[in-house]
């Protein structure tokens, strides 16, 4: 038979265990957030090429992702410009006027892509750029 001590420490281990599955359960469950900044789109090698853009653009994106991905998200991005260079961030570098989805390009770019979230949408959807030979 087992004293009442034994069964006390029992409980406290059993409750601490618990405790802390709660957290960290309570840190993986997606969480959705919008997120507002500014995108520049700038020209990744001026000798060659210029950008013509509608300059700083007013962007907010929805990210899904654990909670803590939501928040790193939310704090790396929230009210920051964004620049985001042709030839590189999914940019191309092709003379001529180019249709880009907002969504795409800041999903695989290296400032977003490392955070760990989902964009599901992307206000505005498209962004028009004219790439334009320099010289």
């Amino acid at each position: 038979m087992r004293s009442w001590r034994e069964r006390i420490v029992d409980l406290a281990g059993v409750t601490a265990i618990t405790i802390v599955v709660w957290f960290y359960a309570a840190g993986q469950t997606l969480q959705t957030r919008v997120i507002a900044f500014d995108v520049v789109i700038e020209s990744g090698d001026a000798s060659r090429t210029l950008v013509n853009s509608p300059g700083l653009i007013h962007a907010s994106v929805e990210c899904t992702g654990s909670r803590q991905a939501v928040i790193r998200a939310s704090d790396s991005l929230s009210g920051r410009t964004i620049r985001l260079r042709t030839g590189a961030d999914g940019i191309p570098t092709q003379p001529g006027e180019h249709e880009l989805l907002l969504k795409d390009i800041l999903s695989s770019s290296p400032m977003v892509a490392p955070l760990g979230v989902d964009i599901t949408t992307a206000t505005p959807s498209v962004i028009r750029v004219e790439i334009i030979p320099a010289g």
